[in-house]
């Protein structure tokens, strides 16, 4: 079962490395595809990306439910590598004009659908395979969405070092981007099928998605403060304190590597007092460090390490939390419509923070939208029950 384990990290490395390649340079994208939109300009290859992960989501969670949890990773994988290859070749707008952000738009859309896809069956296969210590299994494949991060901070970082970056510089993170999607390919083609989905009774998953209100509640609370703080962090640093490419990305670096312990941290924790206290926990936690960031902090090295911790203990607990609240014959479709389903409005936090910037300033429209996603996950882990040792993934 290693390889299942191995295979669904290098998904969350992917995962987070294609998303963190549009928000690193969300700056650049925005001049090279976007030249009249602004700020506007930098979020909308994000938005893109993550509102159109609730369809894939959906389709390869059911079809993996169906199907088979393999057969839905073979097939996420290949989109996503093709799609994410294909970004770094694509004309700019000074070049073709329209269809530049056409094309690329197109290709976030996409990405989306496949990375959406890949959740659910990846999340779903790892959290089948282990047994025991999920929570600090589970924090630990979460953490793998920051090693992306830092991986793509860390070529963002050399190479806008040169001149020119702007102009072909940043082709070459998304051409890099291809190598860990081959990698995670070649795992999978060894994934074998959990005992516990084999062995299980089938039935239409559809019939067993009565916690996804409140599984997407708690969702939608993570995602859109992580949307309006370590996601917006780079564009934030750059548009609104006008940071250098370098600076901005060295800092970001240092939130995503802090960030790594924390989130095996508050898995471990959970495995022993429970994953909605943790959750709770780390929900409040990280109100209070945004909010003391944004409203009377300022962008130095001890403020990010500060800022990375506390706001990635929350969703640590989310691979093991959302495998934990459905059964075997409907998981990879409950998992993966709320983990994605929550895109469908968290995936707006970083347009919604644009548009509130227009009546008082980038720090307090974030620090406002963050404490409304806090105050939404509250609610729903309040509401939800206690899964360590209580689900069916415990018998």
């Amino acid at each position: 079962m290693r390889s299942n384990y191995v295979g669904a990290y290098l998904s969350w490395v992917m995962d987070s490395y294609d998303l963190g390649a549009v928000v690193i340079t969300a700056a650049v994208l925005e001049k090279v595809f976007y030249p009249t939109l602004g700020l506007l300009g930098a979020v909308l290859p994000v938005v893109f990306t993550i509102v159109t992960r609730p369809l894939g989501g959906f389709l390869f969670g059911f079809i993996a439910d169906i199907r088979g949890r393999k057969k839905a990773l073979i097939a996420t994988v290949l989109g996503y590598s093709l799609s994410i290859g294909l970004t770094g070749l694509l004309p700019t707008y000074a070049q073709v004009g329209i269809l530049a952000p056409l094309l690329f738009s197109l290709l976030r859309i996409l990405q989306g659908v496949f990375i959406g896809g890949d959740v659910s069956s990846s999340f779903t296969l790892a959290m089948e395979s282990v047994p025991r210590w999920r929570g600090t299994f589970s924090g630990i494949m979460q953490s793998g969405t920051l090693l992306g991060f830092v991986l793509v901070d860390v070529l963002f970082t050399t190479l806008a070092r040169s001149p020119d970056f702007i102009v072909e510089g940043w082709r070459y993170i998304f051409f890099i981007g291809v190598v860990p999607a081959v990698l995670a390919l070649l795992i999978r083609v060894k994934v074998t099928e959990p005992k516990i989905y084999v062995e299980a009774k089938k039935d239409y998953p559809l019939k067993g998605l009565s916690p996804l209100w409140q599984t997407i509640l708690v969702m939608i609370g993570f995602w859109v403060m992580i949307y309006a703080g370590p996601q917006f962090i780079p564009t934030y640093l750059g548009q609104a304190l006008h940071l250098s490419p370098q600076t901005y990305g060295f800092l970001a670096l240092i939130m995503n590597v802090i960030g790594i312990p924390a989130m095996i941290i508050s898995g471990f924790l959970s495995d022993l007092i429970g994953r909605r206290t943790i959750g709770l926990i780390g929900v409040l936690v990280g109100v209070i460090t945004a909010t003391w960031f944004y409203m009377f902090g300022s962008p130095t090295l001890s403020s990010m390490m500060a800022f990375g911790f506390g706001m990635n203990l929350a969703s640590a607990i989310s691979p093991a939390y959302l495998a934990e609240r459905f059964k075997t014959f409907s998981r990879a479709t409950g998992v993966g419509f709320s983990y994605n389903g929550a895109f469908i409005v968290a995936g707006f936090t970083q347009l919604l923070i644009s548009q509130l910037s227009a009546f008082t300033s980038v720090s307090q429209s974030a620090n406002v939208v963050l404490g409304v996603g806090a105050a939404l996950a509250f609610i729903g882990l309040t509401i939800g029950p206690e899964t360590l040792r209580k689900s069916e993934l415990s018998t």
